[in-house]
């Protein structure tokens, strides 16, 4: 392990952080999948984190862990843009994808906490998950510029697929219209989150493709 390279370890890096983010999303109780509660209703999803208290707190650290993971893959794909087509763009989306995902973070380890305090049941953390919320709202529209200008960044570079850097764009794009609309409007919130997860896992094919790139290119 000691004799890979950095491009190829930062290839893995953007394959299996977050693809690990994603799928432990998706499964984090009161969201898509698993006890799903509507985010609009900050009782039903801190019922549902105390409700399955284990998978939650496993959740909330392996999400965090993911995103750090695909984060040090992709700042150095940034790097490697350095002196050529589409560097300039990429590094003004980069700090935006990182402060979204230290908000994430931030808010998986509150989650953490609300999962295992249900002796003092929903109600009680309410005001924080309320919280918790508008963090992740707020992460959901930095991370959707960051990655639009990443991937169209990343679309002016021969060695990338253009066709998908240009479809992740666009996810890229409607994430940051499904984050305001969500923040702007609790009714919508919950179907703007569907799709917003949608947009994630487009992004997060297209960091496969890049990362398969990047970890054969050695």
């Amino acid at each position: 392990m000691g004799t890979i390279s950095v491009n190829k370890l930062a290839g893995y890096s953007m394959v299996v952080g977050p693809v690990l983010a994603l799928i432990c999303y998706f499964i984090t109780p009161g969201g898509l999948f698993i006890d799903t509660a509507n985010p609009a209703a900050p009782g039903e999803v801190v019922a549902a984190l105390q409700g399955n208290a284990t998978l939650s707190a496993i959740t909330g650290i392996l999400v965090p862990v993911g995103l750090i993971v695909f984060f040090s893959g992709l700042s150095l794909f940034v790097a490697n843009m350095s002196g050529g087509s589409g560097h300039a763009i990429a590094r003004l989306g980069l700090p935006m994808v990182l402060i979204s995902i230290i908000g994430w973070v931030i808010g998986s380890g509150i989650s953490i906490g609300i999962s295992g305090a249900g002796a003092a049941g929903p109600a009680a953390f309410v005001p924080t998950q309320i919280g918790i919320t508008a963090i992740s709202t707020l992460g959901t529209i930095l991370f959707g510029i960051g990655a639009m200008l990443i991937a169209c960044a990343a679309s002016t570079r021969d060695e990338n697929n253009t066709y998908m850097a240009y479809v992740a764009s666009l996810a890229g794009i409607v994430a940051v219209v499904t984050g305001v609309i969500g923040g702007l409007s609790s009714d919508q919130l919950e179907l703007m989150t569907m799709i917003g997860g949608v947009c994630f896992l487009v992004f997060t094919i297209w960091s496969i493709i890049v990362g398969l790139a990047m970890s054969s290119s050695d």
